[in-house]
């Protein structure tokens, strides 16, 4: 009778036992945060220019362009000058900071 009493006791404090691990279901679970407000703008896209440069044709030697006088760009000034153009259709000088980043792949930089 003791022992059976014994096994009794032993099989309820085990039912106990698990069934307090099995409220708990030993798993822990973090609710989502809460943001208040609005939440931050996205980055801001720069947009780049590029050109895709012809590869079949070479570019022409630099010190093969020739240009006349009147035309070079003042000083402090850059002129992008195209090889296959006249000189009287060549674009405006302008400012060297910008015009030496779109440089197209026919086309030279004069620095004034």
């Amino acid at each position: 009778m003791k022992s059976v009493m014994f096994k009794l006791i032993v099989l309820i404090f085990i039912s106990f036992g698990l069934s307090g691990c099995m409220v708990s279901g030993g798993l822990i679970i973090h609710p989502e945060p809460i943001i208040i407000g609005d939440p931050p703008p996205p980055p801001k896209k720069v947009k780049t220019r590029t050109y895709q440069r012809d590869k079949r044709v070479a570019p022409p030697p630099k010190h093969h362009v020739r240009i006349p006088p009147g035309h070079m760009p003042p000083k402090g000034m850059c002129r992008v000058w195209y090889t296959d153009r006249p000189p009287g259709h060549q674009p405006p000088a302008g400012n060297c900071r910008v015009l030496r980043r779109y440089v197209p792949y026919n086309a030279v930089l004069i620095w004034g």
